[in-house]
């Protein structure tokens, strides 16, 4: 591994090992303020209501990157981040036993924190208690976003997700063609997905263009949580070449929010009907138990309640819209037909990583030695 890599890995990391929880996050907001000051001690830091907004260099429209500062995991006393073959994993060494690593959304402050580091102008907000309701992001000082030209935000397991909807669009076709041979070099594939800051931010009527992006964790919201870096650093650079193609211009858009009693599958600006079932064929975020409960794929929850978007549910825990994949809606079972879905893979290989033999043989290896000096 070369220079830059093991650079990009120790501060990953770094990041990895501070442990948060949502309304505890005051260790992470301390890691955040340090390493500005330490790193970029050019940029404005502003913590406003645990929110913390970084301003690095000047232009009229600044890239912008986002993330929250909290996880859904418990803190623990004797917490350690491991590295077996740049599979990232965290281990309680007082129970013996695995516990999340926060890869949600650890990754995307990593992902804004390299940037911070990387372009001489560019804008970065940190936000609190997204896990329980986007609380920061829903009362963001929105006059700080006024000249920013774009935002993304790393808030997505997986390798392969950009998200252009959030029960509504994102982005503009404009910004969708401009990232298109990024999207295409890096491996990713635009879908929609659940609720997160930047999809609160377009709510809150930023005006610009946004979106989600898988990161490199997988099973989130769960002791099994991993992050792989190599996925995390494809992500990052996939980040590095969109603002470096798009640079300091901004592109505007409102959110139009999705009408699922308009069947004529437009997008408002005459896309097709496939446009809207660009994510069905992907990865289901509503599972079923061993007793047929449908199960919230990122945490667990079996309270699901309808949405109120067609093609979705509603987790009280997450607080999110999650996407259900549901082959009895005729109109998916027709869409399916002529998109050829028997050529279709429907299962995520790598979203199902956290259950692998490899992945069971890392941690055994270390539950294993652990046990030995007992």
């Amino acid at each position: 591994m070369n220079k830059l890599l093991l650079g990009r890995k120790k501060l990953l990391m770094d990041i990895l090992s501070v442990q948060t929880t949502s309304g505890n996050e005051f260790d992470m907001i301390a890691y955040i303020h340090k390493f500005c000051r330490e790193n970029v001690p050019q940029a404005e830091v502003v913590i406003k209501d645990s929110n913390i907004y970084v301003t690095k260099g000047t232009a009229d429209a600044y890239p912008c990157m986002v993330a929250h500062t909290d996880t859904v995991h418990d803190i623990h006393k004797y917490y350690k981040v491991f590295d077996d073959d740049n599979c990232l994993f965290a281990f309680n060494s007082e129970t013996g036993k695995q516990v999340g690593i926060g890869g949600d959304d650890k990754v995307g402050i990593w992902l804004a924190l390299e940037m911070l580091i990387s372009k001489d102008n560019i804008k970065c907000a940190f936000f609190h208690s997204e896990e329980i309701g986007c609380v920061g992001s829903r009362a963001a000082d929105m006059d700080w976003f006024k000249d920013v030209g774009y935002c993304l935000q790393g808030d997505r397991r997986g390798s392969k997700d950009f998200v252009n909807n959030i029960s509504g669009k994102l982005f503009s076709k404009a910004f969708s063609k401009s990232i298109a041979p990024a999207l295409k070099k890096y491996g990713y594939a635009e879908t929609s997905g659940a609720i997160t800051d930047v999809g609160q931010l377009a709510e809150n009527g930023i005006g610009v263009c946004v979106a989600n992006m898988s990161c490199g964790y997988y099973a989130p919201h769960t002791d099994e949580e991993i992050v792989e870096f190599y996925d995390a650093n494809n992500c990052l650079n996939m980040v590095d070449k969109i603002i470096n193609e798009l640079g300091c211009n901004k592109y505007e858009y409102q959110q139009q929010k999705q009408s699922w009693n308009d069947y004529d599958w437009g997008d408002f600006s005459g896309a097709e009907r496939s446009y809207w079932y660009s994510d069905y064929g992907k990865d289901t975020e509503v599972l079923r138990d061993e007793e047929g409960n449908e199960t919230c794929y990122y945490c667990g929850c079996n309270r699901l309640s309808d949405s109120d978007f067609k093609g979705y549910m509603f987790c009280p825990d997450c607080n999110s819209d999650i996407l259900l994949i549901d082959e009895s809606y005729d109109e998916i079972n027709n869409y399916n037909k002529s998109y050829a879905a028997d050529d279709v893979d429907f299962e995520d290989v790598s979203d199902n990583y956290d259950g692998s033999m490899e992945h069971k043989s890392i941690v055994n290896k270390y539950l294993t030695n652990y046990a030995k000096t007992k």
